[in-house]
């Protein structure tokens, strides 16, 4: 696939990923009143009255900073590295390490949030590392192929049945098209999505968060 190619293919993403995200948000003020209610922040902003949970949430939670960042970090024609294939009949003992499962920056950042929903929202949960593949299905996959194959949200909040209520994303700048993907997954499925910025505000990122979650 050549360069020009490879362009088209990214700007047909984005088109249906920005699409998908502005029907969500129509698809919400449709539903009017009768939509579930949702925790919202103490200090009101313009359109507060406009908050709610599932996709309009995304409005507000990130995911349409997400999608710019990551196309505008999408490069087509970057260079990858092929991914070497596995034997996956036999692992060769000491082979595999125990590595953190979050640097220090991202603990304390999910302690915090964790501390929050505790206090706040006390029938969430939250998760880190949580592949799509735990939360969500696809109609597509068959076989040796799954478009949610390798795809992460880097917390997830879930509430006390266990249903996902918002993905918290990270950008993934080593492979922005990717991340694309990811977002376009989690807004076909109605999941909140918080975009979390490389140096958050907690103030703006709790407000971002609390959008989403379900009244006690």
């Amino acid at each position: 696939m050549n360069r020009m190619d490879l362009t088209m293919q990214l700007d047909r993403l984005v088109t249906k990923t920005m699409s998908r995200l502005a029907w969500s948000g129509l698809r919400r003020v449709s539903a009017g009143a009768t939509g579930p209610k949702v925790r919202t922040t103490e200090a009101k902003t313009p359109g507060d009255d406009l908050r709610g949970s599932g996709s309009w949430a995304n409005e507000w939670a990130g995911a349409r900073n997400a999608v710019e960042r990551a196309r505008a970090m999408a490069k087509p024609g970057r260079d990858r590295k092929a991914r070497a294939k596995t034997d996956l009949d036999s692992i060769p003992e000491g082979t595999i390490r125990v590595r953190p499962l979050m640097t220090g920056r991202e603990v304390k950042l999910h302690n915090w949030i964790a501390d929050r929903l505790e206090a706040e929202a006390p029938v969430c949960t939250l998760h880190a590392g949580v592949s799509l593949k735990a939360f969500l299905t696809s109609d597509i996959a068959r076989e040796g192929h799954d478009p949610l194959a390798g795809m992460v949200a880097d917390l997830l909040i879930a509430d006390e049945k266990g249903q996902p209520v918002a993905a918290l994303i990270r950008e993934n700048t080593a492979d922005p098209t990717r991340h694309l993907l990811m977002l376009d997954a989690l807004l076909d499925a109605d999941i909140p999505i918080v975009d979390i910025p490389s140096r958050p505000s907690l103030s703006a990122l709790w407000a971002d968060i609390s959008a989403t979650l379900p009244v006690d």
